[in-house]
């Protein structure tokens, strides 16, 4: 079972999503205390942002841009 990051819209906003191959939906990955206002939530932000941060999170775990897209077309 293969798994990576992606963004995906949440209103107005981008969030980073972990997806895993051949399993619906997503998981939305958020900050460690969602109640605390000072903690900075960096999985949520503007397009070019998350982008950056899924691309990067990806590229430590050696997957690319086209098994992304694999991933998420099977998570359909």
């Amino acid at each position: 079972m293969r798994y990576c990051f992606t963004d995906v819209t949440d209103g107005n906003k981008f969030r980073v999503a972990k997806i895993i191959e051949n399993e619906k939906g997503y998981y939305p990955l958020g900050k460690a205390n969602p109640n605390d206002p000072h903690e900075l939530d960096k999985y949520v932000g503007d397009e070019d942002h998350i982008r950056v941060v899924v691309d990067n999170m990806n590229k430590r775990m050696g997957v690319d841009k086209d098994t992304e897209m694999k991933i998420k077309f099977s998570t359909f």
